[in-house]
């Protein structure tokens, strides 16, 4: 019944081809999307659905047109399942992945960006007679700590007073064509941070709230400090359990006159309740960077007496001080077990940069992964990758394409840094909490990307035989249809507990 129902189907298509609805590429928001807008495309249906999956998605009631699988066992030459799987889908953050293996491969495991900071003028007894130039390569990995041991750093060499400006050199990325807000309206998520040259912290301010046992109150404060941000707080303590009736805070970001921005803290926090930390993104990278180097610098007991401002290192600058990240075999483990948007992008971006020279673009690194794919010789019709990280309504990918490279990418010298970047079942990232207490935890390495309309998982699975496969599942709405995410959820469970429980076996010749 089934098999007659996807052969009528497929001749459906020849005459209405049906579509998966196009769908955002992120965490778990997105706006609603006209299914219209989507490219009409035929469904490709190559082997049959195994028994398990195809219960699946009768259960859910799921057509087999909107799911697309690719299966290989890494010491077998060819796949062993492929379904759908040269169909374009929206690839959620699985995209992640093919900036990830393109970046291993062209900027090496090795790869550190730099924050350079450059001096004009002359230095005496403490005090620079001229301006300092903070120049940002798109550093994924610099964290508040990193970026406080560049200040001290600078301080250590000798440094204590500018007397000139304080100026951002952000000249080796191109700037975003996009605002914060454009994808869903949420400006102030974190996910939504854009690329930027100098991005501290990922441009993000984690707000503090927290029960201070030495005033009895409520303390608020924001890391990294920032200058000029200004935090109004009238929340109150209850001496209460952590329960949702006693700790009701509430946190705004406001627009101010007389500082960049107020945090307005309100409500009451529970005495038992432990601290908090949430994340906004409440300044432009630049003002985020200059705030912080602002406060920290006079924590240090440094002062600047000049102002804050944009533009291009001098050509009689001298170069003071080079700080690096982490290396890149590193910072992909923060970016793909956490799934985080913004590494990603700078990542992607970086690919480009490193081929084509500065300014990056998403024009060049769009190009420079063409290249690579073609002479990885993998097969890429349809692809789209936007902007690295899945963070976008116009990214297509296949699970063909991306299954072929992570074939490639087991036999890459750096297989051990691609698959420690993912999550691993039941165990950490963002699979911490899915296929706990199963017979597969602990033995799939993946990379998730759910999304309104679009659930996605790719990665390495290890049957009960000990043997390693590749494996791709991607599901998209079909147009008018709402794709709820734990229904895609469930079609990529029933996979991995098919191969690693009743692994196929590769047909005769």
């Amino acid at each position: 019944m089934r098999q007659a129902l996807i052969r009528l189907l497929w001749l459906l298509s020849l005459v209405a081809p049906l579509s998966c609805t196009l769908a955002s590429a992120s965490v778990d928001r997105d706006a609603e999307i006209d299914p219209a807008t989507e490219p009409l495309k035929p469904a490709i249906i190559d082997d049959e659905l195994p028994a398990s999956i195809d219960a699946t998605l009768d259960e859910l009631t799921l057509d087999p047109s909107q799911v697309s699988l690719f299966l290989q066992r890494l010491d077998l030459p060819s796949p062993t399942l492929l379904f759908n799987a040269k169909v374009p889908r929206a690839p959620a953050s699985v995209e992640k992945l093919v900036t990830t293996m393109a970046a291993l491969d062209i900027l090496g495991r090795g790869y550190r960006w730099p924050t350079e900071v450059f001096t004009s003028g002359t230095l005496s007894a403490g005090a620079l007679n001229g301006d300092m130039i903070l120049r940002g390569y798109g550093d994924p990995g610099l964290s508040n700590g990193a970026f406080t041991d560049l200040l001290r750093a600078l301080r250590e060499k000798g440094i204590e007073r500018i007397q000139g400006d304080l100026i951002i050199d952000i000249s080796a990325l191109e700037p975003a064509e996009a605002e914060r807000g454009d994808f869903d309206g949420a400006a102030q998520s974190a996910y939504n941070a854009l690329p930027a040259a100098l991005s501290v912290n990922r441009q993000v301010t984690d707000i503090h709230v927290y029960h201070d046992r030495t005033s009895a109150e409520v303390g608020v404060y924001t890391d990294p400090p920032l200058s000029g941000v200004e935090i109004d707080n009238h929340a109150k303590i209850v001496q209460a359990p952590c329960r949702g009736r006693d700790h009701r805070l509430q946190v705004q970001v406001l627009e101010s006159e007389q500082a960049l921005t107020k945090i307005q803290v309100s409500g009451t926090f529970a005495s038992d309740c432990p601290e908090e930390q949430i994340p906004r993104l409440l300044l432009s990278p630049e003002q985020h960077a200059a705030s912080a180097f602002h406060a920290l610098w006079r924590r240090l007991g440094g002062r600047v007496d000049g102002r804050v401002r944009l533009g291009r290192v001098p050509e009689d600058a001298i170069l003071f001080h080079r700080a690096e990240s982490p290396p890149l075999a590193e910072l992909i483990r923060d970016l793909n077990k956490s799934s985080d948007n913004l590494m990603a992008r700078l990542l992607f971006l970086t690919i480009g940069r490193k081929r084509q020279g500065s300014p990056a673009s998403l024009d060049k690194s769009r190009a420079s992964l063409t290249d690579w794919l073609d002479a990885q010789g993998i097969e890429h019709s349809g692809m789209l990758i936007d902007n690295g990280s899945g963070l976008s309504r116009e990214s297509r990918l296949s699970a063909q394409t991306l299954g072929e490279l992570l074939v490639l990418g087991y036999q890459a010298p750096w297989m051990p840094e691609l698959m420690a970047s993912m999550a691993i079942a039941g165990v950490d990232g963002t699979m911490r909490r899915r296929l706990r207490h199963e017979p597969v935890t602990g033995r799939a390495h993946l990379k998730t990307g759910t999304l309104r309309n679009a659930s996605c998982i790719a990665g390495y699975v290890l049957d009960k035989n000990g043997r390693r496969w590749a494996l791709v599942v991607m599901v998209n709405a079909l147009p008018g249809q709402r794709l709820i995410a734990w229904h895609g959820h469930a079609v990529h469970h029933a996979l991995l507990r098919w191969v690693h429980q009743d692994p196929p076996e590769p047909s005769a010749p």
